[in-house]
């Protein structure tokens, strides 16, 4: 989470891609969303690994925001 804001204070969601954006948004919604729940909020659904995926580059990014 720590990740999502500091990307969303800095240079705010839609720099991200869509894809990455929206499951941003997604955990910032629902903060204790396990990351199979937050697979459902997203359209077209994402399985666990997918979002675990997505989230791994929003870290990244925010890293290299830094």
């Amino acid at each position: 989470l720590g990740d999502i804001t500091y990307i969303r204070d800095t240079v705010g969601l839609d720099y991200l891609p869509e894809t990455l954006a929206e499951i941003a948004q997604a955990r910032l919604d629902y903060p204790e969303a396990t990351l199979k729940e937050l697979g459902t909020y997203l359209d077209p659904p994402v399985g666990k690994s997918g979002v675990n995926h997505r989230l791994r580059k929003l870290a990244a990014i925010a890293e290299n925001l830094i």
